[in-house]
């Protein structure tokens, strides 16, 4: 299971790292356009999430390319940098967004809706002054990509007395990949594979 630590305050930042360390050619400024991709959950299964209030679990990955996961693009809003780490900024000078608070026990949460619009935000690593690596605040470039969107069937039940809900998995992770244009036109729906 992929799991992000969401810092909003990530987005508060611009990002204007040197360039020449990134790539050959720098990815767009500006956002190419939105897309909505939505997985379609059968309404005969359950499914849920062991999750801690300090990390947020991942359903649906992009990438540039099927199947690799070397190539994933974290998104916004579903996924920031992690808490702690620099973040790249104007006049090459490094930010730090907030250190994420304490970790919680885990509880169980029910998933009923994997869904998220995408416009192309992307964090990549770059460095700043001092040569203090940093992530980059980029958007990705109109095309073609592919998204991965996973759940996991299982059902909620209070084992001890705290009250709070356990996720106990009835079957393995389920994941369909899906190929997709940004920016899209309108909602892109798949179910999920039975």
């Amino acid at each position: 299971m992929r799991c992000a630590i969401l810092a909003p305050t990530a987005l508060a930042f611009a990002a204007a790292c040197s360039s020449g360390q990134l790539r050959e050619q720098a990815p767009p400024e500006m956002s190419p356009g939105t897309v909505t991709l939505r997985l379609l959950l059968p309404s005969t299964q359950t499914f849920c999430d062991q999750t801690i209030v300090c990390t947020s679990p991942q359903h649906i990955v992009i990438s540039r390319e099927p199947g690799t996961s070397s190539s994933e693009i974290p998104m916004v809003p579903m996924y920031y940098p992690p808490a702690c780490a620099p973040l790249c900024g104007d006049a090459n000078e490094c930010f730090y967004n907030g250190c994420a608070p304490a970790c919680q026990s885990p509880v169980g949460v029910a998933v009923t809706n994997v869904e998220t619009t995408w416009d192309g935000l992307t964090y990549e690593w770059s460095s700043c002054r001092g040569g203090v690596t940093c992530y980059a605040r980029r958007y990705v470039p109109p095309g073609r990509y592919f998204a991965r969107m996973c759940v996991t069937p299982g059902t909620l039940s209070v084992t001890d007395g705290s009250g709070a809900p356990t996720c106990t998995a009835t079957a393995a992770e389920q994941c369909v990949d899906v190929p997709f244009d940004l920016p899209g036109s309108g909602l892109i729906e798949v179910p999920l594979p039975s």
